[in-house]
């Protein structure tokens, strides 16, 4: 239903997470008997899914997917790979990694997830870094009218693996984001649309 980001950073990661099942299988234990789907994490048990900190309830939810958590856009908005229709999603299953297999004792769905999600406004220095790594991913300058600019780094349940999402805003509404490991030496940039946008695009939107 989502593309996850595609590029590779890590590959051992496909053997750490293979070897976290056996520390997630107490959380996913208590959702055996949850329904086939889930993707409002209606079924999560207690305490799995973090919420959303503000500013970003406002543009992004969590859902359970088959793979594991994952950041969505909010209904009515569309995340798109930069300059493409390519809809894009942010899976706590990092990139490179293979879904890891639902079993007796361990449900994906609730088992791979984001442990913690923190957020602030990038400011200062901050605030230059986020544009610098903005620019390159474009490979072009940032927009100039680009006013405010938020991060949130998401944590997952695989090896404590951190992103750091930037939203950059225009007049208050996000426009581009930018979805980085390793400090940004991966990084995928995504265009920020409405389900029309999207559509004058020639995405097909969910």
């Amino acid at each position: 239903m989502w593309t996850v980001i595609r590029r590779s950073f890590v590959a051992t990661l496909l053997a750490l997470a293979m070897s976290a099942l056996s520390g997630a299988g107490e959380d996913a234990s208590a959702a055996q008997a949850a329904p086939r789907e889930d993707l409002l994490c209606e079924h999560a048990p207690a305490g799995t899914v973090p919420a959303v900190p503000n500013p970003f309830s406002l543009w992004a939810v969590i859902v359970c997917s088959a793979s594991g958590h994952a950041l969505v856009p909010i209904e009515g908005m569309v995340w798109l790979a930069h300059g493409t229709v390519e809809p894009v999603s942010v899976l706590a299953l990092p990139p490179a990694a293979t879904p890891l297999p639902k079993t007796r004792d361990f449900d994906p769905r609730y088992g791979v997830r984001f442990t913690a999600l923190y957020a602030a406004e990038a400011k200062g220095a901050k605030r230059i870094r986020a544009l610098a790594n903005l620019k390159a991913a474009l490979g072009a300058e940032p927009p100039q009218k680009l006013d405010r600019i938020f991060q949130l780094d998401a944590v997952s349940s695989i090896y404590a693996m951190r992103y750091n999402i930037y939203f950059y805003l225009e007049v208050g509404h996000p426009r581009l984001a930018l979805v980085c490991v390793d400090q940004c030496r991966e990084a995928l940039a995504m265009d920020i649309l409405t389900v029309e946008e999207a559509k004058a695009r020639g995405a097909r939107p969910r």
